[in-house]
């Protein structure tokens, strides 16, 4: 799912409600309204948050996705539905689980229905008011939605059109995956697995690494894919700033950042967070030629498209191009 800057700017907040689960009792408290009041924004910011997750889709039978189909074909089902999912959601037992709020929003943007799931944990805060005569109060509160990120525990950014949909998911006891909880509260399956992704950003790299190869050492320009396997091999999981401070380190520009989150989102996988797939990628390796008359050519594999060979009548011919010669 992506939204232009033009969208996220005109998001607007259509319907909100929030019920209160796992607080330890055998149902959750459901409630008929929750005027939001002057906090649109700070809302907004929280499901927004969301869209650099994981990517995900309903599975077959999703009770889940046959709810909020409801809520997008009728709005007046908005409140009793999201009350259903609140039963579905606080069902769920899990001692790791906190307790907190389950929000459901639907979110307009031009054309464009979106719902918001939230899990807020209740937070414990401590505030103060000043006197007139220069004393400190202090003052506990114990139901409160913050900014804090352990807070938000829980989103899924959900589109459905027609039959079709596409779900964001941010889960923070798995930030690479989602726990079997969410899973099962979602009905949903990952859209690309741990050896798509870990061959997407591979075919990425080369493609980084030839449109700025100019402005990249050798060590990396030549030996790409070698670089990328070693970096594989070394990390259990990518995440996207760290694996471009280390595959880059300080040739890491803004140019060079700027054209990586540019393929990211052109393939879909901006904001994911996953496993790499170690046998998922190889070693390089480089086509080598001898001809008849002693010349030698090493070929590495992200350049081989540089190199043409066309067989005729009195032999063959190879051609390279290249942007830059250099002797050695």
């Amino acid at each position: 799912m992506q939204l232009s800057e033009e969208e996220i700017e005109n998001l607007s907040i259509d319907k909100f409600i929030f019920h209160v689960v796992h607080h330890h009792n055998d149902e959750p408290i459901l409630l008929d309204e929750t005027p939001i009041g002057d906090f649109e924004d700070f809302f907004l910011e929280r499901a927004m948050e969301t869209l650099r997750g994981n990517r995900f889709t309903f599975a077959e039978g999703s009770i889940t996705k046959t709810l909020l189909k409801q809520v997008l074909d009728d709005e007046s089902q908005f409140v009793p539905v999201s009350k259903t999912l609140a039963q579905t959601f606080h069902a769920g037992r899990d001692k790791r689980i906190k307790p907190g709020v389950m929000i459901l929003m639907t979110l307009i943007t031009g054309q464009r229905k979106l719902l918001s799931l939230l899990k807020y944990d209740h937070e414990e805060a401590v505030t103060y008011d000043i006197t007139d005569d220069a004393k400190a109060i202090l003052k506990a509160i114990t139901n409160s939605f913050t900014k804090s990120a352990d807070a938000l525990q829980k989103s899924a950014l959900i589109e459905i059109v027609n039959d079709n949909d596409n779900i964001v998911v941010v889960d923070k006891t798995v930030r690479h995956e989602i726990t079997d909880f969410f899973r099962g509260f979602l009905v949903c399956k990952r859209i690309f697995d741990d050896k798509q992704m870990t061959q997407a950003i591979e075919a990425l790299i080369i493609e980084v690494v030839k449109k700025h190869q100019n402005d990249l050492p050798n060590d990396i320009t030549q030996n790409a894919r070698d670089r990328y396997y070693d970096t594989v091999q070394k990390r259990d999981k990518f995440e996207a700033t760290e694996f471009f401070a280390e595959f880059f380190g300080a040739h890491g520009s803004t140019a060079v950042r700027a054209s990586f989150d540019k393929g990211l989102a052109k393939k879909g996988m901006e904001g994911e967070v996953f496993n790499f797939d170690k046998g998922a990628v190889k070693k390089q390796r480089p086509q080598k030629y001898k001809t008849a008359e002693g010349v030698k050519i090493d070929v590495p594999e992200q350049a081989s498209d540089t190199v043409k060979k066309t067989t005729t009548a009195s032999g063959t011919v190879i051609t390279i191009t290249t942007t830059r010669l250099t002797n050695l």
